[in-house]
């Protein structure tokens, strides 16, 4: 693909469109860019909404998302948005699966993606790496998710969907989620960036001032009091989420995973 093939792929994307326009405008934003690299599942939302809450930044969600796997020009789509902000910094989040398998699936061309970070990183752009440690939960996560047909919770009304797991899926994805972070961890090398930890940072609300506090300081912004709307689906024991919840106990043992065993009801998200 080439800048001919632009007007036709653009047709009907005027957002698309200005942003290539700006990107090609000298200069750097007046507001250092900023870049949440996560898995899905990681609490990228939650991340996204307390740093929005602060008022530094102007939040985008996901630019290379879904319904933009054929992006031509990636970074430099990026590099017209941030220019949109005005004084304040673009936030955005992109998974590592944004760059490579979702692209490669769409018949597009991949990204490497230390490369690209590498890129945005010349260009002034801050990076803020975010993970899991809890490899069960995380997966947990996502099947309670497409369970309830929602990613997202906004109230406090206790979820009561449990979920039947097959041992082949749960080995299958805490595999792929392990060689996932291998490859961010690859593509983050050299690379000055700024890590939160989901159960450490951001699990529990009464971390979530502390934990943006850190990342203000990262990014030379003052402090500011936060907030956010999103409320943990998940916060109950393992026992009440696994309807099978006996063999999926003696499973985590036989892979020694029995750790993730030994929990208690989450606190919910409160703003």
């Amino acid at each position: 693909m080439s800048f001919s093939s632009l007007p036709q792929l653009l047709k009907g994307n005027g957002s698309a469109a200005l942003a290539y326009g700006l990107a090609a405008l000298p200069g750097r934003p007046r507001a250092a860019p900023v870049l949440i690299f996560a898995q899905g599942r990681s609490g990228s939302t939650v991340l996204e909404s307390l740093l929005g809450s602060t008022g530094h930044v102007t939040a985008r969600g996901e630019l290379l998302g879904d319904g933009h796997e054929r992006t031509l020009f990636p970074r430099a789509l990026l590099r017209g948005h941030a220019r949109r902000t005005g004084g304040r910094s673009l936030l955005c989040h992109v998974k590592i699966y944004h760059l490579t398998r979702d692209r490669e699936r769409a018949g597009s061309r991949t990204l490497d993606p230390q490369t690209f970070l590498r890129g945005l990183a010349e260009e002034g752009w801050r990076i803020i790496y975010l993970t899991r440690t809890d490899r069960v939960r995380h997966v947990l996560s996502g099947l309670v998710a497409e369970a309830r047909n929602n990613y997202h919770k906004l109230d406090d009304r206790p979820v009561t969907t449990a979920v039947t797991v097959r041992r082949a899926t749960l080995e299958a994805w805490i595999a792929q989620r392990r060689a996932l972070e291998q490859e961010e961890r690859a593509a983050l090398a050299g690379l000055d960036y700024h890590e939160v930890v989901y159960e450490r940072d951001l699990e529990q609300a009464a971390a979530h001032q502390q934990t943006i506090d850190r990342v203000l300081d990262f990014l030379d912004l003052s402090h500011r009091s936060v907030s956010t709307p999103f409320r943990k689906v998940n916060a109950r024991p393992l026992r009440e989420i696994v309807a099978n919840y006996d063999e999926f106990s003696k499973w985590l043992a036989e892979m020694g995973l029995e750790s993730a065993l030994k929990d208690e009801p989450r606190a919910a998200l409160r703003a």
